[in-house]
């Protein structure tokens, strides 16, 4: 970069999690609520969709044929999910990556679980879902959700300046034009970071 150059901004949406409105699962089996999207759902072949749902009951999951699906467990024990001879778990605070075109079927294992699940375009974003314990830089390019579940999360970069999430807030970066970092700001804090990076075309 010239001196010249204009310094990259990072514009940030800060909400709280509390504000998001619920969306009733069609077959009844939970809600879900969305943090962050960049298409009007199944139409945009690059399309990607953030959100956190709330499965109360065993029974199916929504079929998104065409997308990738990336599942992290906040609260309660797991999911089992099955279709076929096919199954995958999804234990606490790990990031799974499945297929979103199966029409899974889900066993809780335990009781109700709060997931936040990630669905892209396949092939056409490379997805992380990790819990912060640490400071971590977050690159330019591509999209970038912070969630601070408890406790408070520090924010720096670009012209955007710096962002204090509060305990039950999240900031959407939609494009992320100069190097965030994040941090926990409180001991103890539950920082959990969202990165959706475009795949390069061959």
């Amino acid at each position: 970069m010239s001196p010249r150059d204009p310094v990259p901004m990072n514009t940030v949406n800060v909400r709280a999690l509390a504000a998001l409105p619920p969306e009733a699962w069609r077959n009844g089996g939970g809600v879900t609520r969305t943090l962050a999207t960049n298409a009007n759902a199944n139409a945009d072949a690059d399309a990607w969709r953030v959100s956190i749902a709330e499965v109360e009951r065993d029974g199916p999951y929504s079929r998104f044929a065409g997308m990738t699906r990336v599942s992290f467990v906040l609260r309660g024990a797991g999911v089992v999910l099955r279709e076929g001879a096919l199954e995958v778990s999804l234990t606490p605070n790990e990031a799974v990556e499945y297929t979103g075109n199966a029409a899974w079927d889900a066993r809780l294992v335990g009781g109700a679980v709060t997931v936040l699940n990630v669905m892209s375009a396949a092939q056409k974003y490379r997805v992380a879902v990790r819990p912060l314990c640490a400071s971590v830089t977050v690159d330019a390019g591509g999209v970038a959700l912070v969630l601070a579940l408890d406790g408070a999360c520090d924010i720096g970069g670009g012209l955007a300046g710096h962002t204090r999430l509060a305990s039950g807030e999240y900031a959407t970066f939609a494009d992320v034009r100069a190097p965030l970092a994040v941090a926990p700001a409180t001991p103890g804090a539950r920082i959990v970071l969202v990165t959706l990076s475009p795949v390069a075309s061959p």
